[in-house]
């Protein structure tokens, strides 16, 4: 065996033992993709957790009203928040419990 194909063989097998590294660092990134994103990342308890709380809701109206919130009840899967605005008015504003969105 001459000197360039001794150096080709010790080439070929690096690449071959740092291929089979490689390999199952990709499988092992597949499988934590798949845990994080796959379908049992959006099962029904999960998306039952994300739901908005009245607190983030209460902090929801004050941000857009800029006012006071005077009082704050829960029903119905939504919040009924009253505010009282910068500008002197009372307004009842509802929160969706599940979105956050304001009507």
């Amino acid at each position: 065996m001459n000197v360039v194909s001794t150096k080709w063989a010790h080439l070929a097998l690096a690449l071959s033992l740092c291929g089979g590294a490689i390999v199952s660092a990709h499988a092992g990134s597949d499988r934590w993709y798949q845990e994080a994103y796959g379908p049992r990342a959006f099962s029904a308890h999960r998306v039952a957790q994300q739901r908005v709380t009245l607190q983030q809701a209460i902090d929801i109206v004050q941000r857009a009203t800029g006012g006071r919130v005077l009082d704050a009840k829960e029903g119905n899967g939504q919040y009924r928040i009253k505010v009282l605005t910068r500008n002197g008015e009372v307004r009842v504003v509802y929160v969706d419990a599940q979105t956050g969105e304001m009507r």
